[in-house]
């Protein structure tokens, strides 16, 4: 299925912007749906102590099923191989200062699925007053895929735009010192089925919102392999 991405780089890395397919999304929440509402499997696939995050339960989770095979990784690749190739027609790929992706003659110019290996993926399930301090990610690259957002969400989104820092329920980007005539911050607002690729070691923060009911999401971290 081919979708349209937006890449945004109000500074040097870039985030990548894209939907994810229904499909997708339909999977890893009936998976969340069965986890998150059993205490013995959420306690078997806690992930919390690998997490920053002050929320209600951070799951590590299999994505994948019997009927599904591994579709739901091979999407998690195939948005990471669209943003290596965006990087790569800029002569922007460079990873871990050793691999050149875009180099003629010692980089790959073009990657695919079997270049990149997702690391871990996790659900996080976050209710009102709860967020995310600034942190990084392991690997070279990262996502986080909105899966469910509260019915008051829209609501309070349109009261937080009425004042004068509106980043209530947002997740926000930084890197490096505020300047002249550059931006040092990011922000986008979930909606569901939005995903976001960006590098592992770009700093990002959850702000809390006000709103009763659940917001869900997913997140993942992915390495490149240089197959030769």
């Amino acid at each position: 299925m081919k979708t349209s991405e937006t890449f945004h780089t109000p500074f040097s890395p870039s985030i990548m912007e894209t939907e994810g397919p229904k499909r997708f999304l339909d999977i890893v929440n009936e998976i969340g749906d069965e986890v998150l509402s059993d205490d013995k499997k959420s306690a078997q696939w806690d992930w919390s102590n690998h997490l920053v995050g002050k929320v209600h339960k951070e799951v590590q989770i299999p994505i994948v099923n019997k009927e599904d095979g591994d579709y739901c990784k091979d999407v998690m690749k195939s948005m990471c191989v669209e943003y290596l190739k965006n990087m790569i027609s800029k002569s922007r790929a460079y990873i871990d200062n050793d691999i050149i992706l875009h180099h003629p003659t010692r980089g790959n110019l073009h990657p695919t699925n079997e270049n990149v290996n997702i690391s871990q993926s996790w659900i996080v399930s976050q209710y009102k007053g709860e967020y995310n301090p600034w942190h990084q990610h392991s690997g070279h690259l990262s996502s986080v895929i909105y899966l469910k957002l509260p019915k008051g969400m829209k609501e309070f989104f349109d009261k937080e735009s009425e004042d004068h820092y509106p980043i209530g329920g947002s997740i926000q980007f930084m890197q490096g010192d505020k300047q002249s005539l550059r931006s040092d911050t990011l922000t986008f607002r979930p909606e569901v089925g939005k995903m976001l690729i960006f590098p592992s070691w770009l700093k990002h923060s959850v702000y809390p919102f006000d709103a009763n009911g659940e917001r869900r999401s997913m997140s993942f971290n992915a390495y490149y392999v240089d197959k030769k």
